[in-house]
């Protein structure tokens, strides 16, 4: 797909990832990337797939100079440049970002199959804050393991106030029925047979087993994403636009 010519003109190269050796040339939005190809080639093979075609004859092989950039749609620049970002993290295995770049880096290692950069994602992610709705979908949105979600799913059922409409929307008709059956198992009838209004009636562990059946998980919770992620992470520093999705 080739931009039309007055986008043409407002092409420049970005600030901070057009690296003078690299061999990978991106075109997102308006900028120019220009990266080390190894990255994209050693662990996603979405992009293996995409990088090792071969090229037509006379023409120049996918991403290899500007004219044959591949064009990554429906991605931001600034997106793209904070994934870019934990390849080449200058302070190697210390990352300090906020929660939205690290939900942003896991969208596109998600999108394209970068699992050790999602495993670096979940790992910072579990280190900060966010609100137990937001967690839960962001998570789900992105095919986390559910096993880390039980604090979260354990704080929605143990709270007083039901899941509201606009949370429910949000979570997906799935997890806000489970959630509101593993509620009502939390509050199971009293000595008058009737249900607690407000508060679980017992204790954190039976709520957690509660949910684990309802969801189908294991009574064990997987090891914390590898404290080691960030290995193999960083690396090394140093004829026609294709587009990809």
């Amino acid at each position: 797909m080739y931009p039309n010519e007055s986008n043409v003109h407002h092409i420049q190269r970005h600030p901070d990832y057009y690296i003078n050796g690299g061999d990978l040339y991106f075109l997102v939005d308006h900028y120019q990337f220009r990266v080390h190809r190894y990255f994209f080639e050693r662990e996603s093979a979405f992009f293996r797939g995409k990088l090792t075609v071969p090229a037509a004859p006379g023409a120049n092989r996918l991403g290899t100079d500007v004219s044959s950039a591949i064009v990554l749609d429906g991605v931001k620049s600034n997106a793209f440049a904070k994934f870019l970002w934990v390849f080449y993290n200058p302070k190697f295995s210390i990352y300090t970002a906020p929660v939205d770049d690290w939900a942003d880096i896991l969208t596109l290692a998600h999108r394209w199959g970068f699992p050790e950069v999602k495993a670096l994602c979940i790992r910072e992610l579990e280190q900060l804050f966010m609100s137990d709705i937001d967690r839960i979908v962001l998570y789900q949105d992105h095919d986390v393991d559910r096993h880390l979600l039980l604090p979260q799913y354990a704080a929605l059922c143990e709270r007083e106030q039901p899941i509201n409409l606009h949370e429910g929307l949000r979570l997906g008709l799935e997890t806000t029925i489970m959630l509101a059956r593993a509620r009502e198992c939390a509050r199971a009838p009293l000595n008058n047979g009737l249900r607690s209004p407000s508060s679980a009636n017992i204790d954190q562990s039976e709520i957690h087993a509660i949910i684990r059946d309802l969801f189908g998980l294991k009574a064990s919770l997987p090891s914390p994403p590898n404290q080691d992620a960030t290995n193999g992470v960083n690396g090394i520093h140093a004829g026609g636009w294709v587009t990809i999705s």
